[in-house]
Formats: structure tokens, C-alpha cells, sequence
């Protein structure tokens, strides 16, 4: 079963504006439904979407990781396994903004996005902040934040006269362009922060999940070894265990529990469990290798009593039989 990802929501966005579903969109995205990492747009996609639909206000899409790609088999594991959960949309500026109150949520600063295009959709390590959302100039190239000026110029040419930017960095309308610069440098020096942090809290999340799986094989060993000696399980059988152990450690520690113990001969014995065959059991016991072997009931005891049977052999051939 295919885990779908919200691309887009009608949810206020970090700038403080929001863009409407039902102006999206999608045409030139279904052609090319290209999955970026990051929106990193100069780097091969990882994968594409599938089954891109409007659902309840939402845009969503089924990932489709290319698993040749080496990028692509990582990010598809980090997902599979729950550490990276969100997606985004990166898009070509506004075609049609509306600053129409009825269109505004509660602590909305901006206005609201009435038309725009789908260029891209990413999968992201941290949703929310300014690399979220992404846009795009008219050559194509994402609004960067590392160049101020850039910056500022790009948002007065692409339709975003509507949207000011100086609103957008919390600034008083006669902030200066040194104030809006000094602002943009405090977003990115934000920005880099947050990419720093997100590294080293995935390196402990994978030293964690590194840790957690050793102490899990270990216990997994310590269970296939304790069923060996009791006799629930053979010792040929311990690589399989542990591979299953492997695949699904719960549901093989489930399985090897339920295994019931072997009882002894000596238990069947004493407590006169089977009937008739307590008595088979005592004559095969009192027997030797060769007796047994002249009576042709080495079968016998392999079949029904393969303790007896073990036990029986190590006597005559100084070793354990393969069982």
C-alpha cells in the first residue's frame, strides 16, 4: 500500500499568506510529475508522483522513489521507517492574488492566492519553514534568499505587487533597504541554523536506531539460543530464526515464545504421560545402539523420541547427531 503526502494545503504559510486549492494549476505538473529533494531543482529528481488528486481542499500525490538512484533508496527508507513524513510544493509566483477579507484566515497578514501553477513537488526534511514553500522566477531559478538584493528585486518583478514584501519580514512600511537586507540575512542565518540542527538530530536519530537495533539482535540471539537448550528448537534452525528475527522482531519473538518445551524422556517417564507408549519409551531406553540398530527401531526413536535418539548416539559415536 502506497503512502500518499500532502503536497499543498489551504494553511497559512510561514511568509504569512495562504494559496487557494481550487486556483491551482496542475497541468504542466502531470506532464512532468518530477519529485525533487529539497526543491533542489540542479540536482536529478529521486522519484515522480502518482495519482495527483484534490482531496478536501488538498493537493496529494503517491510517492514513487527510483531505487537505482542512491538518493532516491535513502530518502524511500527514510520514509519507509517513518523519519521523514512531509512534502512540498514548489510553484511559479501568484497570477492573481486577492487581499479580500473574506479569503483571509485568522492571523493572516497577507493576501490570499488566488491563481497560480504547480512546477514541482518535493519531499522535505523540515516542513513549515522557509524552504517549504518554493518559488520560481521566470528563468526558472528558485528566489534565493543567500542574495538580498536578488531577493528583493525578484519579488517586485514577479506579480508579487499585491504581496509587500516588506509585510513578509515583519517590517514597518519605511523600513530602509539596509533594514529589509539586515532582515533577510537574520531569515537565513535562521535557515542555516535549522539545516545544522536538522543534521545532527539525524545523526543521533541514527546512532539511536543504530543502538536500538544491536540490543534487538542481541536479545534475538539470547531467545534462539535459550530455545536450542531447551529443546523447542533444533540448532540447524538458528540461522533461520535470526533472519526472521531480522525481518520482524516482534513477530518472531511471538513465534519462538509460543514454541512449547520439549519434556524429557526422563519426565515422560515419571509423570506416565502417552499410556502405552511410556512403556514403548522405557524399553527403548534401556536398549543400546546396537540393540536398537538389530531391532530396527533407530527409526522409531528418531521420529518419536528425538532426545532418547541424541542421546543414544553421542553414547556410541562420541558426537552429536545432525538432527
Amino acid at each position: 500500500m502506497k503512502k500518499s503526502f500532502v503536497l499543498h494545503d489551504e494553511t497559512i504559510n510561514t511568509y504569512g499568506f495562504r494559496m487557494l486549492t481550487s486556483g491551482a494549476d496542475l497541468t504542466e505538473f502531470r506532464k512532468n510529475p518530477v519529485m525533487l529533494l529539497n526543491h533542489n531543482d540542479w540536482s536529478l529528481p529521486i522519484g515522480r508522483w502518482e495519482n495527483i488528486r484534490i482531496e478536501g481542499g488538498k493537493i496529494l500525490g503517491d510517492p514513487v522513489f527510483d531505487m537505482k538512484d542512491e538518493r532516491g533508496a535513502e530518502v524511500s527508507g527514510k520514509v519507509d521507517r517513518d523519519f521523514v513524513r512531509m512534502a512540498s510544493i514548489g510553484a511559479w509566483p501568484p497570477e492573481e492574488v486577492s487581499d479580500d477579507a473574506l479569503l483571509k484566515l485568522p492571523c493572516q497578514t497577507l493576501p490570499t492566492v488566488t491563481k497560480w501553477k504547480v512546477r514541482e513537488a518535493s519531499i522535505v526534511t523540515i516542513g513549515g519553514n522557509h524552504n517549504a514553500l518554493a518559488f520560481y522566477d521566470s528563468d526558472g531559478k528558485t528566489i534565493d534568499l543567500t542574495d538580498a538584493s536578488t531577493v528583493i528585486k525578484l519579488v517586485d518583478t514577479n506579480n508579487f505587487q499585491n504581496m509587500p514584501f516588506k509585510k513578509i519580514l515583519q517590517l514597518a512600511d519605511n523600513a530602509s533597504q539596509e533594514e529589509q537586507i539586515a532582515a533577510i540575512r537574520m531569515v537565513i542565518s535562521d535557515r542555516d541554523r535549522l539545516k545544522t540542527e536538522n543534521v545532527t538530530l539525524s545523526g543521533r536519530i541514527d546512532e539511536l536506531n543504530t543502538s536500538a537495533k544491536a540490543k534487538q539482535r542481541a536479545e534475538a540471539v539470547a531467545l534462539v539460543d535459550a530455545a536450542i537448550k531447551e529443546g523447542r528448537v533444533n540448532a540447524s534452525a538458528k540461522d533461520s530464526y535470526i533472519k526472521l528475527f531480522d525481518t520482524d522482531f516482534d513477530a518472531a519473538k511471538s513465534t519462538i515464545e509460543a514454541i512449547p518445551a520439549r519434556q524429557s524422556i526422563t519426565g515422560l517417564i515419571e509423570t506416565g504421560a502417552g499410556g502405552s507408549s511410556v512403556i514403548e519409551l522405557a524399553d527403548l531406553q534401556k536398549k543400546d545402539w546396537n540393540t536398537l540398530d538389530k531391532e530396527g527401531k533407530l527409526v522409531l526413536l528418531k521420529d518419536k523420541y528425538v532426545d532418547l535418539y541424541k542421546e543414544k548416539f553421542k553414547a556410541r559415536f562420541g558426537c552429536e547427531p545432525q538432527v
